[in-house]
């Protein structure tokens, strides 16, 4: 009888001893997913928070990106101005003729009212007048006077040191510093006269490549 009362009691032991181990491995189970749970959570709200820092880092920059967009587009204006002038000066600009190009046949026609800054005020002797305005001297005037049949190659062979103007060049006559030059016409040639040196050749040019752009080229 004692040594199955002694095999009861041991048996009782051993259940209540695997019992006891079997809540102390759920309770560890159940420690170790609490410990697990709480790490995860401390990790997403740590990847959280960096997130939130690095857009309130990030909205600084993409404001100066947009003011400095801002101040490109507010001067872009200026600039297209800018380069809408310079091309409208450029145009403006009249230039000599291509080599070979005549004026229209000038015969029985007129001369324009304005040439360039200068004006038509009258006519002296055969050539008519061209002054910056009215109330300018004689220095300060070119004559304008069409030749009919005149012989343009023998004419330009007279001049010295010239530069392209209209269908013709200009250049100063042997014996003066006046400028002189010579445009080739259909039926002639167009002589154009500045009456002292306060007009120059480069001067007397660009007033020949405005009369040429203005009374056309065949």
């Amino acid at each position: 009888m004692a040594i199955k009362q002694n095999s009861k009691r041991n048996i009782g032991r051993m259940a209540s001893l695997l019992l006891a181990g079997s809540l102390a491995v759920t309770l560890a189970a159940c420690g170790s997913s609490d410990s697990s749970a709480r790490s995860s959570d401390a990790a997403a709200d740590a990847v959280v928070t960096e997130t939130v820092e690095a857009a309130e880092e990030t909205e600084p920059l993409a404001a100066e990106t947009e003011d400095v967009g801002e101040e490109a587009d507010t001067d872009a204006p200026d600039s297209a101005q800018a380069d809408a002038g310079a091309d409208a000066d450029s145009a403006g600009a009249a230039t000599p003729a291509p080599e070979g190009a005549m004026i229209s046949a000038m015969y029985n026609r007129d001369l324009p009212e304005e040439v360039g800054d200068f004006t038509h005020t009258g006519s002296l002797g055969d050539a008519e007048e061209y002054k910056l305005d009215e109330d300018a001297g004689a220095f300060n005037a070119i004559g304008v006077e069409f030749i009919v049949g005149m012989d343009y190659a023998g004419a330009i062979e007279n001049l010295n040191d010239t530069v392209p103007g209209g269908t013709g060049l200009c250049g100063t006559p042997s014996g003066s510093d006046h400028p002189l030059c010579y445009l080739q016409t259909a039926d002639g040639a167009l002589v154009v006269t500045a009456y002292s040196t306060f007009i120059t050749v480069d001067e007397a040019a660009a007033f020949c490549n405005e009369l040429t752009a203005q009374l056309g080229t065949e």
